[in-house]
């Protein structure tokens, strides 16, 4: 029968023998902490509970990093309800470190795989608990079967994320979540301790990680947007360039691959896996492409589905970044390739009502994230911020609007017209530089510091895991 981690938050002291025990039973495979504990409240902020979460892999009945791992090197045992890493499979595409909200799978970039909890699944085969459970000395960490599971209260840095995670919560008792402050402060002096006694974890998407990303992204976009354009306007594209700028942002896209030599793999989980189906469809688009541009040019039906085809690699490309948006109410961002390769056409064919619909579209989403980030206090970049809306709309609007016979019936001469798509480009390139630098992947500890300040400033028992 699978099994299910049962926690007491009242009984974890935080003394890390969960970790040490993980750590001596895994030696020979585990070469990064597989389980942590987490401290809520480390500032001991008034009137705010004080715990410890131990969490290693939560071994979901419908695991996240499962559905997203486009190798199928991830996989679930019927019998112990343990999610396990094949590392042979792995190629260390990262993409389950970011699925995962509960940060079980860890990247080590030494063997070019990921690793994590494999729930010390021999173990329970052999009926015995696992290590982590065994060493703990308050019996704060339990083994239970996972069908005593029932829905778990609020938990400060635990993310509710649908997964079913096999892990069972007892909340803080109400007397020891709220101590009494015997030194009463100012609302404004706790609020100032609050702000400055705070560690942010490191992001684990930058734009100096994921540059590669960044051009292959660009590239695909434009493209699709430069193919299509060839089929609705006097645009003729060199096939030689075009293949092989698309075979070099395919190369580009297997640099931060921990195993490039298993890059193959990647195409293998397309059932489930966004990463998968983008692989996939763009290797499809290049190949439709090559078949369209040297054999068959004058098939006009071919070039619209090739054209198709790209499209849905945009709109593949675009769900891969989902799991690190957080851009309420819809996750929408304006640097989503989608939108930019339908911007680009509209403006190479100089069709004005697919440039003014996707333009006005992307100026709305892209305005409306800066006042969001200024609402809740992150960068907006102010003078990034004015370049791309120089070099993405105002240029390309004003020249647009003020020269309605701007694209050339002959395309050799370019002129204003060769100005107007490069001014173009640079604002889109700015805002996917910003787009990478804005992704962001929600931790148990940045959600316990999310969840801190909003618990600090409601006092409210659901939110700070009391009963």
């Amino acid at each position: 029968m699978p099994k299910a981690f049962f926690f007491d938050l009242n009984r974890c002291t935080g003394c890390g023998a969960c970790i040490i025990a993980c750590t001596i039973e895994n030696s020979r495979r585990q070469t990064l902490n597989w389980r942590q504990v987490y401290t809520f409240n480390e500032s001991h902020l008034p009137a705010v509970p004080l715990f410890n979460l131990s969490l290693g892999c939560n071994h979901c009945a419908t695991p996240a990093c499962v559905r997203a791992c486009p190798a199928l090197a991830i996989g679930k045992d019927p019998n112990t309800g343990a999610v396990i890493i094949n590392p042979k499979h792995c190629l260390g595409c990262k993409y389950c470190t970011w699925a995962c909200p509960y940060d079980a799978p860890r990247f080590n970039p030494a063997m070019g795989v990921s690793e994590k909890c494999d729930f010390c699944h021999e173990r329970l085969k052999n009926e015995e608990v696992p290590a982590c459970v065994s060493i703990c000395p308050t019996h704060a960490l339990q083994l239970g079967d996972r069908d005593e599971i029932t829905a778990n209260p609020v938990i400060p840095g635990f993310t509710e994320a649908g997964l079913q995670p096999a892990i069972r919560f007892k909340p803080l008792r109400s007397a020891q979540g709220f101590p009494e402050c015997s030194s009463p402060s100012a609302l404004e002096a706790i609020s100032r301790l609050f702000e400055s006694s705070q560690r942010l974890p490191p992001p684990k998407i930058t734009l100096k990680s994921e540059w590669a990303l960044l051009i292959f992204t660009s590239l695909a976009f434009c493209l699709v947007a430069f193919l299509t354009a060839s089929l609705a306007s006097p645009l003729r594209i060199n096939p030689y360039l075009f293949i092989g700028t698309g075979a070099f942002a395919m190369g580009l896209s297997t640099i931060h691959l921990g195993r490039k030599s298993r890059a193959y793999r990647a195409i293998f989980n397309l059932k489930s896996s966004w990463l998968s189906r983008e692989i996939f469809l763009f290797s499809a688009f290049l190949g439709l492409a090559f078949l369209y541009l040297f054999f068959f040019p004058a098939s006009i039906w071919l070039g619209w589905i090739t054209g198709l085809t790209g499209f849905l690699a945009l709109f593949a490309i675009d769900r891969i970044y989902q799991v690190a948006m957080k851009i309420p109410p819809l996750n929408f961002h304006s640097a989503h390739t989608l939108f930019d390769g339908l911007y680009l056409t509209g403006a190479l064919i100089g069709d004005w009502l697919l440039f003014a619909l996707f333009g006005l579209i992307k100026l709305g989403l892209y305005l409306y994230r800066k006042y969001y980030f200024r609402s809740i206090h992150r960068k907006t970049r102010p003078v990034s911020s004015f370049l791309r809306l120089l070099f993405g709309f105002i240029i390309p609007g004003t020249l647009f609007i003020a020269r309605p016979d701007l694209v050339p019936a002959d395309l050799s001469e370019t002129g204003l017209y060769g100005f107007f798509i490069a001014s173009l480009l640079l604002g889109e390139w700015i805002d996917r530089t910003e787009f990478y630098d804005e992704l962001e992947i929600v931790t148990p500890r940045k959600q316990m510091l999310i969840d801190l300040e909003r618990c600090f400033k409601e006092k409210n028992k659901d939110t700070c895991a009391t009963q």
